[in-house]
């Protein structure tokens, strides 16, 4: 059936949901801001404001520092995040989101997600 695959099949994780199957991490990691965001979040301290968030996954969406980014590509960024890539993760099981807040108050990045983003990792730096 699609969808599912021997990686992500039914195995619980410690939380007691399914783990993230290989289909899942693929179609998260195919959008460059959650893979973008994604880098940026794992080691952080939390919690991190969205507006930090923003500001390095625009450093890195344009390779450049994030001030010479324009406050419109920020905020198309910000609102992206907000509305569409952070809930994603967090429906995932990847990040705790607060959206009232505007707040990731957690991350927890295992495999297969922690194999394919050292990939990502060093082809997008």
């Amino acid at each position: 059936m699609a969808g599912d695959s021997a990686a992500g099949g039914d195995d619980e994780d410690d939380r007691g949901g399914s783990a993230i199957g290989v289909d899942e991490v693929l179609a998260l990691l195919s959008e460059r801001y959650r893979r973008h965001a994604i880098a940026c979040l794992d080691g952080q301290p939390m919690p991190v404001p969205i507006e930090r968030l923003t500001d390095e996954v625009a450093g890195r969406e344009f390779q450049q520092p994030p001030d010479n980014v324009s406050m419109i590509k920020r905020t198309q960024i910000a609102t992206a995040l907000h509305h569409n890539h952070l809930p994603k993760l967090e429906e995932a099981g990847i990040i705790a989101y607060d959206t009232d807040e505007g707040k990731v108050t957690e991350v927890t990045i295992r495999e297969p997600l922690e194999g394919f983003l050292d990939k990502v990792r060093r082809h997008e730096g």
